[in-house]
């Protein structure tokens, strides 16, 4: 749940644009509350609204842009319109707001539901309702609403972060800051800050002790370099500074970083890119958080920055625009050693990093088939059919079919992949099936023979 404090009017221009949105139908009047015998009147104009704020307004001269307007944005859908609703009015009494003239209109024009609030600063007694510090009160009085305690969420997120693998102290910084906190070095020790106050502190001998036994997680090395060269084919890599959004769906641009493909890696694999730059310079390399894996590294071991930029970007010199993944077509017999850990990482990690079997191959976007007597996975995204016996060990291979066996009967759709042999390796059937084909990609490419 966020909220925000919107700019300061001394027209109210924050009525306005909401009753635009009603009238627009993008947005619903929720409620109208303390504007005294103006609510029992029908057929209320914007104007009525305004004129009324302002007559309230105009009992103190020495505010000269009293309007509030704010907005109290859901993730996704998970709060209907009553729900926010409710939270506004909750807020709005905690800020001080209770008994005055206000407004609440909930829009439905975004991905995130949300619900703005007008009002005014000035109370009918001609006092002005305290702003000090309105910023921070507006988050910690919400929090409060939602049941949050901020002395004890900084100390579990603290401890959370302490779970990760680490090698520098840099990399704890980017788990906390990640959720929101500002660390500043305080002689022995971190602060940790929110909301403009210090929460707590981190004595820096104690991320000197945490540093001592990391050693790096190879194997988990090249499953992610898999995952990121089977993504990096498919999602821009290319790098845009990142924006916060505005109300009316517009954005500013904010601190950092981002691409389509850090954007798709955080949302289905917890992976959290952090490009590192300097002031207005190029960046420089990067760092991830491996949330699933609950570990830091620095993106260069996995694949150098440079190397992750120019991956399906033509090579220089040719018109070759296919992406640098090593994966032969299907007619294809040389397959090399570069493409059987690629696609053995991505294999292994659709078996032991899901809750099942099914899932994982439909998170890969891959599909198990039976071409008579042999096991194959299909990539058809990308046109590669390789042998399961060349890609998983004699243990790792019966784990997977005791794993397909275990859920034949939950997933009649994995059951027909083995069940139906394939003709002389012809993958038919509807691409648009997510269950069987995994997922239908947005940008479909040619793997590049392997020619090297």
């Amino acid at each position: 749940m966020v909220i925000r404090i919107l700019s300061k009017s001394a027209a109210f221009h924050g009525v306005e644009y909401n009753t635009d949105k009603i009238k627009n139908k993008k947005g619903e009047l929720m409620i109208v509350s303390g504007f005294g015998p103006l609510q029992g009147l029908g057929n209320l104009k914007p104007e009525d609204y305004k004129n009324y704020l302002k007559a309230v307004s105009a009992q103190n001269k020495r505010v000269k842009s009293p309007q509030l307007h704010a907005v109290i944005s859901a993730k996704g859908r998970a709060y209907d319109k009553q729900q926010l609703t409710t939270i506004a009015a909750q807020w709005l009494a905690t800020m001080g707001y209770g008994k005055q003239p206000y407004l609440v209109v909930f829009h439905k024009d975004t991905g995130n539901n949300h619900v703005h609030v007008v009002s005014t600063r000035i109370g009918k007694d001609g006092k002005k309702i305290s702003s000090a510090f309105e910023n921070i009160r507006a988050i910690m009085n919400l929090n409060k609403i939602m049941g949050l305690d901020e002395q004890v969420t900084v100390k579990n997120d603290i401890e959370k972060a302490f779970s990760y693998s680490i090698s520098t102290k840099a990399q704890l910084m980017m788990i906390l800051e990640e959720r929101g906190y500002v660390l500043k070095e305080s002689g022995d020790h971190l602060d940790i800050i929110k909301f403009g106050i210090k929460l707590d502190e981190i004595a820096l001998s104690r991320i000197t002790n945490h540093l001592m036994p990391y050693k790096p997680d190879l194997h988990r090395h090249t499953q992610l370099k898999a995952i990121m060269l089977k993504y990096a084919a498919q999602y821009d890599t290319a790098l845009k500074q990142n924006t916060s959004p505005l109300p009316g769906g517009f954005n500013k641009l904010a601190n950092g970083y981002t691409s389509e493909l850090a954007d798709y890696l955080k949302e289905k694999h917890g992976l959290v890119l952090i490009i590192h730059a300097k002031g207005d310079k190029q960046p420089y390399g990067y760092s991830i958080i491996d949330h699933p894996g609950r570990t830091v590294y620095k993106g260069g071991d996995i694949i150098p920055l440079n190397a992750l930029l120019e991956i399906g970007t033509p090579q220089r010199g040719t018109d070759n625009n296919q992406p640098f993944i090593p994966s032969p077509g299907p007619a294809e017999k040389d397959i090399n050693a570069e493409t059987i850990n690629y696609y053995s990482a991505l294999l292994k990690a659709a078996l032991y990093n899901y809750p099942n079997l099914a899932q994982g191959l439909h998170h890969q976007g891959f599909t198990l088939l039976n071409n008579g007597n042999e096991l194959v996975l299909v990539d058809q995204g990308l046109d590669v059919v390789i042998p399961v016996n060349d890609l998983l060990n004699e243990a790792d291979l019966g784990y997977l079919i005791q794993q397909f066996t275990r859920h034949n009967d939950v997933n009649r759709e994995l059951q027909v992949q083995f069940v139906i042999p394939l003709q002389g390796i012809n993958i038919a059937g509807d691409i648009d099936d997510e269950q069987i084909n995994g997922r239908n990609r947005r940008r479909k490419r040619k793997a590049r023979t392997n020619t090297r």
